[in-house]
């Protein structure tokens, strides 16, 4: 930025470059350079003068642009920055502006993008899909075993003792088969286990509003 002060050092008019300059006299001046005199046609003897810009403060909010300004021996211009104001608070239920959903997919989408959501889901869907197989085998393999009858002696002297048949159970081999078949599908891998987490979490943040 450029100024044309006077020689008081009154700025006259601001400009953005001194390719055409207009004077105060309503004229033109071209291709002038910062320091130039510039004579109107009344005799008046005006200076072209680059504009320096400066900072004041600390942070990344901009507070407020001065105007241009004659410091006694420069023109500068003053941007005055500080911290950054604190976060808006949350809305929460029963304030006008509280709307669950959007709020929701505010900090879900947030935190975690929605490709690597679909990325997550899709991988443990396609591990859930090859198990498939493992575990009808697990399923179709399951076997029986009846443990031994318990005898208890009788209540009466003199009666016979009551037997009692022993339980049917699957065995243990074919328990052991099935669990590891099924392993897979509740061991979470940990970008799923993150995506479910988030949502729980915000889930819990932001309640849905109770009718």
């Amino acid at each position: 930025m450029y100024i044309i002060e006077n020689e008081a050092h009154e700025k006259i008019s601001e400009h953005k470059n001194l390719n055409k300059v207009k004077r105060p006299d309503g004229g033109w001046s071209t291709n002038v350079k910062v320091g130039d005199p510039i004579h109107d046609e009344g005799g008046e003897v005006y200076f072209i003068r680059e504009v320096i810009h400066t900072v004041e403060g600390e942070g990344p909010r901009v507070m407020s642009h001065a105007a241009p300004a004659w410091d006694g021996e420069k023109w500068t211009k003053v941007k005055t920055v500080g911290a950054a104001l604190p976060p808006p608070q949350d809305p929460v239920p029963g304030d006008d502006l509280y709307n669950h959903r959007d709020l929701r997919k505010r900090d879900y989408d947030k935190n975690i993008p929605m490709g690597d959501q679909a990325d997550a889901i899709l991988k443990w869907a396609v591990a859930i899909r090859m198990k498939q197989s493992a575990v009808a085998d697990a399923v179709d393999g399951l076997t029986i075993e009846q443990l031994p009858a318990i005898a208890t002696p009788a209540a009466v002297e003199g009666d016979p003792d009551v037997e009692t048949p022993g339980a049917i159970q699957l065995t243990a081999d074919s328990l052991n088969d099935l669990k590891s078949a099924l392993d897979p599908v509740f061991d979470l891998p940990a970008d799923l286990d993150g995506v479910i987490g988030q949502w729980t979490s915000v889930k819990a943040k932001f309640p849905k509003p109770e009718e």
